[in-house]
């Protein structure tokens, strides 16, 4: 569920895990490229409305269009199992609101220890913009460990482990990027103050560790049950926390072609490295549902998320309600 819901998507995260896979191995490209191209390809294309897209405690909804794609190329190289692949997403807010990311990543998986457990090393790079929110633009580089097994032939297990290395692109107050907005930054490549504060330029380091329970009550039932932990160090203190949280997902297909999906989650943040006259918890709930009909390699979907953001500093709470409506694909 979510950062944005860390919870709210744990069934489709795998299934989205595998096709994030993208290059970094394009340096081996020569005996590479002997192997037959069969690329695998998906997208969407979405449209909705966003009641608060920048996440603040004054909340200033905006219509949008959104589009993704995802393309994934295995390839043979000895005996492993390694796809290369992009991904990534644009969305179209009213006004000069925009905001995207492009990744590139590259996977290596095989069987350990036996044939009913995978083991995946994925290394990715990405690139992050948004024009609503400039504080939260920036580069991203990660690495991750993740292993799923076959418990019975109803319940899997799936734990990853993750570092990610993200360096942002502009100076910026503490606090001022998602949860909650903060003051206005001031222009590329410059430092300043505002209320007292110095913008500055900084390069956060994230890692966690998360699971997955997935237990099938029956064909047309899947439920997923996951937990996460993540920390945050960073240079300036105040924005360093730790972040841990549990969601749980249903997935029910009521009918041929029809599928609808529940998602539950909480999290709770802790600003610990905050000064004590500054501390800061936050509290999260959300809460998504999405109707999806296939037809063929499409399918029409129709989605809402919910989020509620409490916090220990009333001016970081909000409120935030995305409905959206889209088709997708894949081939």
């Amino acid at each position: 569920m979510p950062q944005r819901a860390q919870s709210n998507r744990n069934a489709a995260r795998r299934t989205h895990a595998r096709r994030r896979a993208l290059p970094l191995a394009l340096l081996a490209a020569g005996p590479i490229l002997a192997a037959p191209l069969s690329a695998e390809l998906e997208g969407d294309v979405s449209a909705g409305y966003d009641s608060n897209p920048a996440q603040s405690h004054e909340a200033t909804g905006l219509a949008f269009a959104r589009y993704v794609f995802a393309a994934v190329q295995p390839i043979g190289l000895g005996g492993a199992d390694v796809s290369l692949g992009a991904s990534g997403f644009y969305t179209d807010y009213e006004a000069a609101n925009d905001n995207y990311r492009f990744a590139l990543n590259a996977d290596w998986s095989g069987t350990w220890p036996d044939d009913s457990g995978v083991l995946t090393v994925s290394a990715a790079g990405a690139a992050y913009r948004d024009a609503l929110v400039p504080a939260d633009a920036r580069n991203e580089a990660a690495l991750t460990l993740r292993y799923e097994r076959m418990l019975t032939t109803r319940d899997s297990l799936d734990l990853t482990a993750e570092v990610r290395q993200l360096g942002y692109i502009y100076p910026s107050l503490p606090w001022a990027g998602r949860p909650g907005s903060g003051p206005s930054l001031p222009a590329a490549g410059q430092s300043g103050r505002a209320r007292g504060g110095l913008a500055v330029r900084r390069t956060d380091l994230l890692s966690g560790l998360g699971i997955d329970v997935t237990h099938a009550w029956s064909p047309t039932l899947t439920g997923v049950l996951s937990a996460a932990i993540t920390r945050c160090n960073s240079p300036v203190p105040v924005d360093a926390y730790v972040r841990s949280g549990a969601g749980f997902q249903i997935r029910a297909e009521p009918a041929v072609d029809w599928s609808l999906e529940l998602g539950l989650g909480w999290s709770r943040t802790a600003y610990d490295r905050a000064p004590q006259q500054q501390e800061r918890v936050d509290n999260e709930v959300a809460a998504g549902l999405t109707l999806r009909r296939t037809i063929e390699q499409a399918a029409l979907f129709c989605s809402l998320d919910w989020i509620d953001s409490q916090s220990t500093i009333a001016t970081r709470a909000f409120r935030q309600q995305v409905t959206q409506c889209g088709l997708s694909w894949s081939f």
